[in-house]
């Protein structure tokens, strides 16, 4: 049986509405899930910061920063179970995979880049500095890219700023310039206010107005 083609305008509207039933699911549970890592994470950046002055700056403070990992993947986990019965169950469009694809990226990025810091911690090199830069750009990278696909204005310009705060601390590195706690902990949290609750309390107050 011949597949029919469409032209430039069916292909348009078949976009359209792609992005729009995947940006109505987004609206449902995605906004949860930003407030829910953007909270776990800035928190969790205050709670490092604390014990860095407290304790003088030692280096096991640092180990604070796998709560991010531990206390978000079991919070996600009952946020998409309660959130499940609420998405309409209907097949999953091409955006739909794009933008999970996207971030299982970037979540084994993270992951690599974790395994090979701990590798080199056995060497006696300190290079958890990479995950700092990481969590600034990566995750800045994937609100925007997000951002544009569902033209989601707050979510790229969240992740504008958290990507050009990322390329500012990596400067830093590259220069040797002092990562100062009092600095790079308010920076760390500020980047995750923009990239991910405020997007996260918008897109639920729009949630709100299309029920």
């Amino acid at each position: 049986m011949e597949e029919k083609k469409l032209n430039n305008q069916e292909s348009l509207e078949l976009i359209t509405m792609m992005i729009n039933k995947t940006k109505r699911q987004l609206h449902i549970g995605e906004g949860n899930l930003l407030l829910w890592w953007g909270y776990v994470s800035a928190i969790v950046g205050l709670l490092v910061g604390a014990s860095l002055l407290l304790t003088g700056g030692h280096p096991m403070c640092n180990l604070l920063w796998f709560l991010i990992w531990i206390v978000g993947g079991i919070g996600m986990f009952f946020i998409l179970r309660k959130d499940k019965g609420r998405i309409e169950k209907e097949p999953s469009t091409y955006v739909d995979r794009l933008t999970s694809n996207l971030w299982c990226t970037i979540g084994w990025l993270f992951a690599l880049g974790t395994l090979m810091s701990i590798g080199f911690q056995f060497y006696g090199k300190d290079t958890w500095v990479l995950m700092l830069v990481f969590a600034f750009l990566l995750a800045g990278f994937g609100a925007s890219m997000q951002g544009f696909i569902f033209r989601e204005k707050s979510m790229v310009a969240g992740g504008a700023f958290s990507m050009v705060a990322g390329t500012f601390v990596l400067c830093c590195v590259l220069a040797h310039v002092k990562l100062g706690v009092m600095w790079v902990i308010p920076l760390f949290v500020l980047c995750f206010v923009a990239t991910m609750i405020i997007p996260g309390h918008v897109l639920n107050a729009k949630a709100k107005k299309q029920c």
